[in-house]
């Protein structure tokens, strides 16, 4: 097994192995999001019981192996599919909050750091290059605002939810969600093309039209919607900002 001075040799990896990093963060966030039903999703609270639980870990494991397209790194079947069954068996066991949440996807980007470690000291040379390529970067950065993102923010506002009387998947939920998918998607786009001032206006424009509802809702109502909307900016300006910095660094100007 190594040890910490082989992880601190190693960590330079983690920096410049992004044709490894990318795939794995996007075969990860597919398996847990739009690949994953809802029934899986239900299912998963079982534990280790639920057949489920093993469904999405061999999906997982699958799309990871096939992602980075490295045939004989074998070891990524295995890895990936006990790491999914321990880390959301275990997660099973906790109340599905924004905190489980984290820590979740926390435990499994600790997993594929420790994969990317592994795959580099076996196979030093990478198959495209230290630098990321634009489509990858792009597209992790749009599994992230489309989809965990918005899981997070949901998770992390239920409590406010609650008080409004609303649950998940009504209508005005479904709403919601829906808005914050394209608001956070056009944000990406204006970072991505260096219009990061355009922001503001899209601020002010959703204020204005959020005005005449946050009247008629309330105090609650209105910290729901100033909440939700804060945090949704925020990550996905950090999400753009992050791609911008990882197209730059393959040579591919952003803005």
């Amino acid at each position: 097994m190594p040890d910490i001075g082989w992880i601190l040799d190693h960590l330079p990896a983690l920096g410049r192995r992004w044709d490894l990093v990318l795939p794995l963060l996007a075969a990860h966030f597919l398996a847990d999001f739009p690949m994953q039903p809802g029934a899986w999703v239900a299912g998963k609270r079982a534990g280790f019981r639920s057949p489920a639980l093993y469904a999405h870990a061999l999906l997982a494991a699958v799309l990871a192996y096939a992602l980075i397209a490295l045939w004989e790194a074998w070891i990524v079947l295995p890895v990936i599919l006990a790491s999914h069954l321990l880390i959301d068996g275990l997660k099973a066991r906790f109340p599905d909050t924004w905190r489980s949440f984290l820590g979740d996807q926390l435990a499994h980007l600790l997993v594929i750091a420790g994969l990317v470690l592994a795959l580099d000291a076996r196979w030093p040379n990478p198959w495209i290059g230290w630098r990321p390529h634009p489509l990858w970067t792009l597209f992790v950065a749009w599994l992230l605002v489309w989809y965990a993102e918005g899981c997070f923010i949901g998770k992390a506002t239920a409590a406010w939810q609650g008080l409004l009387g609303r649950s998940e998947g009504d209508d005005l939920e479904r709403a919601g969600l829906w808005i914050g998918r394209l608001e956070r998607s056009l944000i990406l786009l204006l970072v991505l093309l260096g219009r990061v001032e355009a922001i503001g206006f899209l601020v002010a424009a959703k204020s204005i039209f959020r005005f005449e509802a946050l009247k008629e809702g309330g105090r609650k109502e209105a910290e729901y919607i100033l909440i939700g909307t804060m945090a949704s900016f925020l990550l996905a300006l950090l999400t753009g900002l992050a791609a911008v910095w990882l197209l730059r660094r393959a040579g591919w100007p952003a803005g």
